[in-house]
């Protein structure tokens, strides 16, 4: 009985995220007409260095664990 439940709720789940991955998919083909402006969205190049370093130390970093392994 205890199986059938966590089957069923399983299920639903699994429902629910295909019904929400559709309703993106459709709001990625009919994108709005006007996109409002984002709101300090920051678009210098010190900030696009300053990600790709964070991500760069990351990268290294996740590779000095593996190898250490």
């Amino acid at each position: 009985m205890k199986a059938d439940y966590i089957n069923m709720m399983i299920n639903f789940s699994i429902l629910a995220l295909l019904i929400y991955l559709a309703v993106q998919v459709h709001d990625l083909r009919n994108p709005p007409t006007h996109q409002p402006a984002m709101m300090g969205y920051d678009n210098s190049l010190e900030l696009k260095y300053n990600i790709q370093e964070f991500l760069n130390n990351a990268l290294k970093q996740a590779i000095t664990e593996q190898e250490s392994q």
